[in-house]
Order: structure tokens, then C-alpha cells, then sequence
């Protein structure tokens, strides 16, 4: 039987069994993502690596190990893994794409509706004991009706969104490399996107084109009191010229569920400013997609395993 290492735990017992019918299993069980050293050791003489978003798979690793056929990716992105040096190496990467849309996009609103009637603010002032009598022109938020949102990044996730949006009665704009047919929005350049939108969402895949992609040239172009919403990958945002666009008002807020490193210091300035809204990356947090995701990626080592080509290859 061939070996392979799954690099975290997996939601429930009954997922090992099922791969220990066909594999030799082992579990990294720490709470911690495996040290690159671990990682490296416990990879060593593996067919197969069952990897989360937090393991880093690069050259060394996979030169490494000669045995390696497979690195199934329990995510939709493969940005932890090295795709040129799997080439190189004739070694298939599979992710899981599908199952974790419609979560990711119900989180996308729940932060849209978070910010936009300012939830975060008004909770932290019955904290701090700064709940006064009413005042009709207290903690005044916006309403979503007939506002516009800003897709970047047309996607299966930006596709979802897009039509939550339409049903709420928001204005839906996308910008994207091409138009994408029967997408629920109009598409418009980036400047346009960027000067119009009441609410923008990055829903962009994180390579080379687009890490740092949104930075202060695009921040100054945004509306005053638009709100930024990130639940793809921390690093397409220039995270500094976020803060200092926050910390100068030219923009009126964000919300983060991935950052620029995960997770934050408690020392980053974004922790500290009550207009930004950070979730620890709970796209995908819910039992039945990440049951989903786990079942997929068992389903690519399965199936080459048996011979077939698995039905999530990211590297033809």
C-alpha cells in the first residue's frame, strides 16, 4: 500500500478509515501547522501528501522525495504549493474547488451586512459603556438597497455573491481579465469599478499578477466612505496602504477575513481601528463544506491511486 501523510487533522474519524483502506495513514494531530523540519521529515518516502492552505509544499520538499505522485490541496487555492516545481518533478497537484462557493459567498454578506450597518462599532459601544439614549443621528449606517457593489474577480465565489447581491436589490458591478456570459452584474473597467462602488469585494486567486494588487493608487480612487471586503488571500491587499488609507479617511472601511500574516500580531494597527472588522479566516467554517472539501481531496488520492486521473487537477 502506499504511504501518504495528511498534514492536519481531519473533521471527523470516519475520513481517516476510509483512506486507511487504501493508504498507509499518517496524521500530523498537532493544533499547529508541522514545522517545515516535521513537514519535511514526514513527507519523506510518501506517495501522496494530503496539505492544507498553511503548509508551505516548495522545492525542497518535493525534490526531496522521489516517491511523490500527488499533493492534494484541501482548499480552493494552491498558492502554498510550488505548481512549477510539481511539473518539474511530474507530480499532480488537485485542490477542491465547488464545494466551499456558497459558504464563502454567504460569509462575504454576513460582512457586508456587518459593516454596513455598523454591528461592530455599536457592539464595542455597549462594551465600553457608550450606549446613550436614542439619538436619531447616532451610529447612522448605511442601507443596502439600491447601493453598488464591486466585484473584482468574476469567479465561481464572485458569481455567488454577485446574485445574493441582485436578490437584495444592490447595484452589481465586476471587473475581471474578460466578460463572463450571464455573470448577474454589468461589467466595467477598474477605475470605474473603484470610483463607484459603495462596497468592494476581492475575490481574486493569489499568484504573481496579484499579490499586492490593491494599493494606495486604487485606495485614492475609491469613494471616501466605501467599504473593502477581502475573503480570497490576505496578500492581494497591500496591507500598509490599507492602514494608512484607513487611518486617513480615504476610505470609510474594511472587513478581512484573511490577512497579511494569519494570524495578526496583536500588535497590527488594523486590530485597533473600529471602522475594520477581521474574522480569522472562516470562508469555508461551516461542518458540511469542510466534510465536503476533506471527502474531495480523499477523492483525488483515491482515484489516482486506482489509476484514474483525478477530478480536481489544477496542473495539466
Amino acid at each position: 500500500m502506499n504511504k501518504i501523510f495528511v498534514t492536519r487533522q481531519l473533521p471527523n474519524e470516519e475520513l481517516v478509515k476510509k483512506l486507511e483502506k487504501f493508504f498507509i495513514v499518517d496524521v500530523w494531530k498537532g493544533e499547529n501547522p508541522p514545522s517545515k523540519k516535521i513537514l519535511k521529515a514526514r513527507s519523506k518516502g510518501c506517495w501522496g501528501l494530503l496539505t492544507m492552505l498553511t503548509e508551505k509544499i516548495d522545492l525542497d520538499i518535493i525534490s526531496d522525495n522521489p516517491s511523490l505522485k500527488i499533493i492534494a490541496n484541501m482548499a480552493v487555492g494552491y498558492d502554498n504549493i510550488d505548481i512549477q516545481a510539481a511539473n518539474r518533478f511530474s507530480i499532480k497537484v488537485t485542490n477542491t474547488p465547488d464545494v466551499l462557493t456558497k459558504s464563502t459567498a454567504e460569509l462575504t454578506i454576513a460582512l457586508i451586512f456587518m459593516m454596513a450597518k455598523r454591528l461592530q462599532e455599536g457592539n464595542l459601544a455597549i462594551r465600553n459603556n457608550e450606549w446613550g439614549p436614542w439619538h436619531p443621528s447616532w451610529m447612522l449606517g448605511k442601507d443596502l438597497d439600491n447601493s453598488k457593489l464591486g466585484i473584482i474577480g468574476p469567479g465561481k465565489i464572485g458569481h455567488e455573491v454577485a446574485k445574493i447581491a441582485k436578490s437584495l436589490n444592490m447595484q452589481v458591478m465586476y471587473y475581471g481579465k474578460k466578460t463572463k456570459k450571464n455573470f448577474p452584474g454589468n461589467f466595467v473597467n477598474l477605475e470605474n469599478l473603484l470610483k463607484n462602488a459603495d462596497f468592494i469585494s476581492i475575490h481574486l486567486s493569489l499568484n504573481k499578477e496579484t499579490t499586492k494588487f490593491l494599493n494606495m493608487d486604487h485606495f485614492t480612487m475609491m469613494k471616501n466612505d466605501a467599504v473593502l471586503i477581502n475573503t480570497s488571500r490576505g496578500q492581494i491587499i497591500n496591507q500598509s496602504d490599507l492602514e494608512n488609507a484607513l487611518k486617513k479617511k480615504i476610505i470609510g472601511g474594511a472587513a478581512l477575513d484573511v490577512t497579511d500574516p494569519e494570524p495578526l500580531p496583536a500588535t497590527s494597527e488594523l486590530l485597533k481601528m473600529q471602522n475594520v472588522f477581521i474574522s480569522p479566516h472562516l470562508g469555508s467554517a461551516t461542518k458540511k463544506t469542510r466534510l465536503a472539501m476533506a471527502s474531495l481531496a480523499i477523492k483525488n488520492l483515491i482515484e489516482l491511486n486506482a489509476g484514474r486521473k483525478p477530478p480536481n487537477m489544477v496542473n495539466e
